[in-house]
């Protein structure tokens, strides 16, 4: 049977589905990379409603990198089908886990609800509300780290909304007052609501309230109070049991200020609390996805029964020969899961940035090799190789982001990239266009059709202010990067342009206009910059040498346009 295949993706077995289109899992054929593939129907594909709100979607995904929020990797379309590769969770969601298992302890209650509010803080400070935060929507991996995908509704804060007048998105179950009616406007504490319902489902075992009937569910929403935590499971700490009533409260200014309160105080209960059960989330969910619960595994081989030694026992029965075969195993059992080194490291995402420029393969290595060489071995040989790499990769990911942050109208944090934000946004206002090698054949073909010496001087005051930043966090030197990249492509793009003279002949015409004969601010500024930045391009020596000497306070004539020049 062949393989289909949906963009450069091998497609696998159908993992969900939604509303929104179908999930499979997927491998990326050049370095054999799994991942969900996330796409919408061509059916759908006809209803521009449901096209935005998937391409909304993909927009809320590039906005969101954080280690409790499902990666996205990239999207495209094909053959009429609409579709975008994101990280695939080795684990199972937490309906499942709630479907085996009933309910977990307060513990694992705690462990989930604080990745999850640091997920939600994120995606908040981002301008996004999920809006739909329930179990399904919750994926643990085996390692036990809890991912919060399906960004399918979530509401960008800044945006017209999708939702038509009088109409309802969400999971009944998990419903904030407010999204039922509209007696207080959807906000972050509307997520809040519902992690307290995960909370709850996930020590009682059951939500907190029960109907088969939606509108008398949605009633006790608006009206009832629920059973306190403690009066279904006793040993449950009052403080979780408080926390949890007041994320439950009808009124959205009763509850927790922010997600970032809730991760504070979830982290103060665990503190607080005696120590209970031993069991990680990991070994929960690994329990999961066995055909009987450990339990009833340890039940079975205690059930068994030892064998009589036999005489004459064949060699291969023998206890010494089975013990050296054990030896042997775990020898070779060790071998296999011994720490990879730093060389292997090296030499895997040497291949992969050599072999692929294409944004999921690079996602992916960045994932997989450069930032893991980097947390393992920080001191290693190849660190300051790995760290370029590594830079590049996610300048990359910032430049995507950064104009997807362009359409809001709001401020930033930190004030920094808020500044790189505004300067993209000019960029584009001024008919700019900026693209990265992910770009493919745009970025190889574009042309300069706006003057940029501009935006290239605005960008290289963004990377002198990068530089004086103390302290220079990841971000921020990303950030510098990023500023450093945008004033150097441009640079090459006009230094190439047939229309480079004209340009730079224009900048310092509009620069001695507005300084109408006065030495100014401005006209020094752009003097100094022409001198600094283009004084090896030869076409443009007759316009260095006016800069200097004008920026030295000569009264020099700017150059004329040739006949040809000035066409």
């Amino acid at each position: 049977m062949a393989e289909r295949k949906i963009g450069p993706f091998v497609v696998g077995r159908q993992i969900g589905v939604g509303g929104m289109g179908i999930v499979y899992s997927a491998v990326y054929p050049r370095n054999n990379k799994k991942v969900a593939l996330k796409v919408l129907s061509p059916g759908l594909m006809q209803d521009p409603r449901l096209l935005k709100r998937f391409e909304r979607e993909i927009e809320i995904l590039k906005r969101l990198d954080h280690p409790n929020i499902v990666k996205y990797y990239g999207g495209g379309t094909v053959k009429n089908q609409r579709y975008y590769a994101m990280e695939f969770i080795d684990g199972a969601p937490l309906d499942q886990v709630l479907k085996k298992r009933k309910r977990l302890s307060w513990e694992h209650a705690i462990q989930i609800g604080r990745q999850v509010s640091g997920a939600l803080e994120h995606a908040h400070n981002a301008g996004i509300i999920h809006r739909d935060l329930k179990p399904a929507n919750l994926f643990i991996s085996r390692k036990g780290k809890v991912k919060l995908g399906d960004f399918g509704i979530a509401r960008d804060t800044e945006a017209t909304a999708l939702t038509a007048a009088g109409k309802t998105l969400g999971t009944y179950a998990y419903m904030a007052p407010e999204q039922i009616q509209v007696s207080d406007p959807i906000s972050r504490k509307t997520d809040l609501y519902a992690l307290g319902c995960v909370l709850y489902q996930v020590i009682v075992g059951e939500t907190p309230f029960q109907s088969d009937n939606p509108m008398d569910l949605l009633m006790q929403h608006l009206k009832d109070d629920p059973y306190n935590v403690m009066e279904k499971v006793p040993e449950c700490p009052v403080w979780l049991d408080k926390l949890i009533e007041r994320m439950l409260a009808k009124n959205p200014d009763d509850r927790p200020f922010d997600a970032l309160a809730v991760h504070t105080e979830l982290g103060e209960i665990r503190r607080r609390a005696e120590a209970g059960s031993s069991v990680s989330l990991a070994e929960t969910v690994e329990a999961t996805r066995l055909p009987t619960d450990a339990a009833d595994a340890v039940a079975t081989r205690q059930r068994k029964k030892k064998k009589k030694k036999k005489k004459n026992v064949p060699i291969q029965e023998q206890t010494w020969f089975l013990a050296l075969c054990l030896a042997g195993l775990i020898g070779a059992t060790t071998w296999l899961l011994w720490p990879k080194g730093e060389d292997w490291y090296a030499e895997q995402w040497r291949a992969a940035l050599a072999a692929d420029t294409d944004e999921y393969a690079q996602r992916q290595t960045l994932d997989d090799h450069l930032d893991k060489y980097l947390e393992l071995f920080p001191e290693g040989r190849h660190v300051d190789e790995a760290r370029e790499k590594s830079d590049q990769i996610h300048v990359y990911e910032l430049e995507s982001q950064i104009q997807t942050l362009g359409r809001l109208n709001k401020t930033i944090e930190p004030p920094f990239k808020d500044a790189c934000v505004k300067a993209a946004t000019q960029d584009k206002e001024d008919g700019l266009a900026f693209y990265t090698p992910w770009d493919g054949e745009k970025y190889a073909n574009a042309e300069l059709t706006v003057n940029p010496l501009t935006a290239m001087q605005r960008w290289k005051k963004l990377v002198e202010s990068g530089d004086s930043i103390d302290p220079q966090t990841d971000e921020i030197r990303w950030l510098t990067r990023l500023s450093q990249d945008r004033h150097d492509w441009y640079k090459q793009a006009l230094i190439t342009s047939p229309e480079c003279v004209t340009f730079v002949h224009n900048y310092l015409q509009d620069a001695l206009s507005a300084a109408d004969g006065q030495t100014s601010s401005r006209l020094e500024a752009a003097c100094w910059y022409v001198y600094d930045e283009l004084k090896n391009v030869d076409p443009l020596r007759d316009y260095v040498e006016f800069a200097r000497l004008r920026y030295n306070g000569s009264n020099a004539p700017l150059p004329e346009l040739t006949p040809a020049e000035s066409e």
